[in-house]
């Protein structure tokens, strides 16, 4: 809920709230273990002070710097001082003086502004020579805002990734190019989780090839982010450049891989339909033998006829009955049969 001021009312969280009792799918909770303790901290937007308390708690001092002057009084309870102010219409170092910090903190902040490369570029002055960048910025690529962009929808929320009093939007290609324009690199990035709601009233085909995306279900991005000099710069670049130039090279070899794949298919390919052909005319010669075979067997079946009523005959003629009588009577006087 915003105020007549355009100053959104930040609820207050729970004084006995510990820093175990926060979920681990939190920004909050993210942003603590990036920033660690014992460090002097620059909480930007610090609202009532809740990750400041927090943050006391591991022994961290923290200034926090608030535009909405109710949160801001709250907040002083929490840290050692705070400022209420509006950033965009004053300098970090005009109202910091010579004061350097080991961490400054943007926790769901730099969405809220109109120039965060100038607050970002500010930043640099205020840190300390190991200082460094914890943000929290939401993901306007989320798969559930992508499906109600399909719908024709882009309606402003009281929270969440569509604040209605967010001003610039981010996916984590363009957060990359917002720290990098502005002079860090990024060490680390974690995100908190948000389930894609998939709709069913969406191609099918569509909604699979969005659950493929890698931040189709990240809510927040939490990065750690320190100053990189010109020649950093340079080194990251050329880094980018080199992987760049590997993901072209695998992109290449994966290629010719497939060609080669491609080639030996049709030469299987070719090399199968050589086997066939010499299979088919196997199988003809096969035929052409069993055919054969068939008339051989028939024309014996017509020979074993013939020879079968020819031995019927001798059989049952008066010659072969008188000769098998001789026979006979040869076999009792002990005669020579032949």
């Amino acid at each position: 809920m915003m105020n007549g001021n355009w100053q959104k009312d930040y609820p207050l969280l729970p004084e006995s709230l510990k820093e175990s009792d926060i979920e681990n799918n939190s920004s909050l909770k993210k942003m603590i273990n990036f920033i660690g303790g014992n460090k002097k901290v620059l909480d930007v937007g610090c609202a009532t002070g809740y990750l400041a308390r927090l943050l006391r708690e591991k022994g961290c001092s923290v200034i926090g710097i608030e535009i909405n002057q109710k949160a801001a009084e709250i907040a002083r309870s929490f840290c050692e001082e705070v400022i209420a102010v509006d950033l965009e219409r004053v300098s970090l170092a005009e109202i910091l003086s010579d004061r350097l910090f080991d961490v400054v903190v943007f926790g769901d902040i730099l969405e809220h502004l109109r120039d965060p490369w100038r607050i970002l570029q500010e930043t640099h002055q205020v840190l300390a020579p190991s200082g460094y960048v914890v943000a929290s910025i939401p993901n306007i690529a989320h798969g559930n805002i992508r499906l109600s962009l399909l719908q024709g929808n882009f309606d402003y929320q009281e929270v969440g990734i569509l604040d209605n009093t967010h001003l610039r939007f981010f996916t984590r290609k363009t957060l990359e190019e917002l720290f990098f324009d502005t002079g860090y690199s990024i060490e680390a990035t974690e995100r908190t989780q948000m389930p894609f709601e998939k709709s069913y009233s969406h191609d099918a085909s569509l909604v699979e090839k969005l659950e493929k995306e890698p931040d189709i279900d990240t809510l927040q991005f939490i990065v750690r982010a320190f100053p990189s000099s010109l020649e950093n710069q340079h080194n990251l670049l050329r880094e980018n450049y080199r992987q760049s130039i590997d993901r072209l090279e695998r992109m290449r070899e994966e290629l010719e891989s497939t060609r080669s794949q491609l080639e030996k298919t049709r030469e299987e390919s070719g090399s199968i339909s050589l086997q066939l052909e010499q299979t088919r005319e196997e199988l003809r010669l096969i035929g052409q033998r069993w055919e054969q075979s068939q008339f051989d067997l028939e024309q014996a079946q017509q020979g074993w006829g013939r020879a079968h009523n020819i031995i019927d005959a001798i059989e049952s003629s008066k010659f072969w009955k008188l000769r098998q009588l001789w026979f006979r009577v040869k076999l009792a006087l002990g005669l020579n049969l032949k």
